[in-house]
């Protein structure tokens, strides 16, 4: 049990300090030996744990993928726009850490269009039973559209602060996204 919890404490110290390099500089500019100097463990403990940096990344984004999922399931099968925008955005707040280093300057772009795109196929079913008149390919469309300008807004959001409630920025998204519905 001791050396579970070590490990645990061990790796959130290295998250920890992944996160603060990464809104720093790119993910490719971080070397190992900083890492380990910031988070205050040796460069043998890091290597006990991962193979290199990307190993860490990859952790991390297949944890946030997996928390993001899990928490959103049931919103998304219940089919309510509301309650999964503020599900998000709740998501995000409880995790600012985190968000700040994924939504920063210097993230990967490709990583939130990664996790956002893991809610297609569920929010084109939530869709077209709210418009079965649409398409399938209108409602990919729509969903391309729509993914993108949430990750917009939730990205200013982000680097702004969070200064506004998770509940606004949610009702704004749901604002869209049924303006965008009824437009088609």
């Amino acid at each position: 049990m001791k050396q579970d919890h070590r490990v645990r404490l061990t790796k959130m110290m290295l998250r920890d300090s992944f996160f603060d390099l990464m809104q720093e500089k790119p993910v490719s500019k971080i070397t190992v030996k900083e890492l380990c100097d910031r988070a205050g463990v040796n460069r043998a403990t890091f290597y006990s744990h991962y193979t290199d940096i990307y190993a860490l990344y990859e952790e991390i984004e297949r944890d946030l993928a997996q928390t993001i999922m899990h928490s959103l399931s049931t919103t998304i099968n219940g089919g309510s726009l509301e309650a999964f925008s503020k599900d998000i955005c709740t998501i995000i707040a409880q995790n600012e850490k985190l968000c700040m280093a994924f939504f920063g300057e210097y993230s990967d772009p490709d990583l939130l269009l990664r996790i956002v795109d893991t809610f297609r196929e569920r929010s084109i079913a939530m869709w077209s039973r709210t418009r079965p008149d649409l398409t399938s390919s209108e409602l990919s469309r729509f969903y391309t559209f729509m993914a993108n300008g949430c990750l917009a807004i939730i990205r200013s959001w982000v680097q702004s602060g969070m200064k506004e409630s998770s509940e606004d920025i949610a009702r704004f998204i749901e604002k869209m996204a049924n303006s965008g519905l009824a437009a088609l």
